[in-house]
């Protein structure tokens, strides 16, 4: 069984570096590194730095700082709170440049373990808009469920995880989306935890998809 799940995740691997090298809409990658912090057995805070690419990852997309808090509710259950700082480039139409752009969300996680599976499922409020301009912000509810196995004694186990953006009133920018994901994480001795993933993103509107493949790095270091 382990070797079956090793197998596949090296064969997707591989896959993903077929598609990466044909034609498509558009290669990303985004890097990002994390700090938590465990204050007691009901709230933990998260601070993060996120850059990323675009144009087959020769040209910046964006770059953000993000804080979080989350309270505990119950065994498993999360409320969580972000807020974000988005230096956006927008290097289309007559005005060209960078925007400041806030975001915030609210999140209800839960977390389910059955033997060596573990479930995760969030439901998430986004609320963005560019400051100093009075258009309406971009609004969505996003629906996200991951399944990772753990390996006995390997340490790169690996998640799957599926998620829906579902548009609230609002005709700017990108529409409704799903996203699939496929990564893992290596915990390192005392010093945090570096993980990697390959993303595929696109919209669910009939013509003019835009489709984006996702390479990402990550690194969090954990206070307790």
């Amino acid at each position: 069984m382990h070797k079956r799940i090793i197998c596949l995740f090296f064969v997707f691997i591989a896959l993903c570096a077929t598609v990466l090298t044909a034609q498509t809409n558009d290669f990303l990658t985004w890097s990002s590194v994390g700090l938590d912090y465990k204050a007691g057995k009901h709230w933990d805070f998260e601070l993060e730095t996120q850059f990323r690419l675009k144009d087959n990852s020769t040209t910046v997309d964006e770059y953000f700082a993000q804080f979080q808090t989350n309270r505990k509710l119950y065994k498993g259950l999360k409320l969580g709170f972000a807020a974000r700082y988005i230096r956006e480039n927008d290097d289309q139409g007559n005005i060209q440049g960078y925007e400041n752009h806030f975001r915030y969300h609210i999140d209800l996680r839960y977390r389910a373990k059955a033997n060596r599976f573990r479930f995760k499922y969030r439901v998430r409020y986004q609320r963005k808009n560019e400051l100093g301009v009075s258009d309406e912000a971009r609004q969505f509810i996003r629906f996200k469920s991951a399944l990772e196995y753990q390996i006995k004694d390997w340490k790169l186990d690996p998640e799957f995880a599926a998620e829906w953006f579902n548009r609230i009133a609002d005709d700017r920018g990108r529409a409704n989306q799903y996203r699939l994901t496929f990564g893992t994480d290596y915990k390192l001795k005392n010093a945090g935890k570096l993980g990697i993933f390959l993303r595929f993103q696109s919209d669910l509107e009939a013509v003019d998809r835009e489709r984006d493949y996702i390479l990402g790095v990550k690194y969090r270091y954990t206070i307790k």
